[in-house]
């Protein structure tokens, strides 16, 4: 069921950023996942063949049989095409329903309504006028009733998968912080970015990385992350403690800018410190004595 409702957002172009990554990641390294996503798009370009067939077929007959009686009163056949991509809009949205009833419900015989109308005569119809084309509005409005009787139990489950994609997204950030390629490890923490509310195992994560990892962009962009979520006192007792261990200016300078705009009253010594010290860069310097007023305003 899980590879069901992915499969769909996925096709439909309805997964997250962060989500298509991860599911693309796991499709490379799943041939059975790979080959049930190769057997459905194929399904779904075959159904999509077949729609701009049938809709051809429809308006031929519609216009000959309009043609032949419209000197006469008679019964008009209105084709309604099967809306097959609203329809697998609709899919996604109830995953709780299997995959053959899904290929099923788009393979469904053509809609036929049958409605009487009145065809004027030439003499009947005003000289300066012409016959409006007239736009229908069901379709529309039965979409929209298909999506409020959605089925709560449905929609339960959409969040459990949802949930679930989550862990995954999670499980991934923290394989890829331990990544031995920086390049790596800059995607774990720009996918750790995107969460809104992440685990505390992943903010660990960030705060070892931020200690321990070699790569100063790495660096840089996990405080860059960390500054996004909600600050707890042990990610603001990190960032002035790593301000008090590097010497790299770049660092140093969005170390004190971060907590500036967190405004972490304890860094005001750290700052006091830095500004004095003769062997730090000038302009690391001057930027921690003009935040140390800046500072002291802000948490007055």
């Amino acid at each position: 069921m899980l590879n069901e409702q992915i499969i769909t957002d996925y096709l439909l172009g309805l997964l997250s950023e962060a989500e298509r990554v991860v599911f693309e990641q796991r499709l490379a390294v799943d041939p059975l996942l790979r080959k049930e996503v190769e057997e459905l798009q194929a399904v779904w370009q075959a159904l999509q063949r077949t729609e701009a067939d049938t809709d051809k077929d429809m308006d031929d007959a519609f216009y000959k049989a309009l043609q032949g009686e419209k000197m006469l009163e008679r019964t008009v056949i209105a084709f309604k095409p099967t809306p097959w991509k609203s329809y697998l809009r609709y899919a996604a949205a109830v995953a709780g329903l299997g995959l053959t009833f899904w290929v099923g419900r788009q393979t469904a015989p053509v809609e036929i309504q049958y409605r009487t109308v009145a065809v004027q005569t030439p003499s009947e119809v005003p000289q300066k006028t012409k016959a409006e084309p007239q736009t229908s509005t069901e379709l529309p409005m039965e979409l929209a009733n298909v999506s409020k009787s959605s089925n709560p139990n449905m929609m339960q489950e959409i969040a459990s998968l949802r949930k679930e994609m989550k862990m995954t997204q999670e499980l991934v950030i923290l394989g890829l912080l331990k990544d031995h390629s920086a390049s790596e490890r800059l995607k774990g923490i720009n996918y750790a970015a995107a969460l809104n509310d992440p685990k505390p195992s992943v903010i660990q994560a960030l705060i070892n990385t931020l200690r321990d990892d070699e790569s100063l962009n790495v660096r840089l962009s996990t405080i860059e992350t960390l500054e996004r979520f909600k600050p707890t006192d042990e990610v603001k007792k990190v960032l002035v403690s790593q301000l008090t261990q590097t010497s790299e200016p770049t660092e140093q300078t969005t170390l004190i800018e971060t907590l500036v705009r967190m405004r972490v009253r304890e860094s005001l010594p750290v700052f006091d410190k830095l500004q004095k010290d003769t062997n730090v860069d000038e302009s690391v310097r001057a930027l921690a004595k003009s935040s140390m007023n800046e500072l002291t305003m802000l948490t007055e």
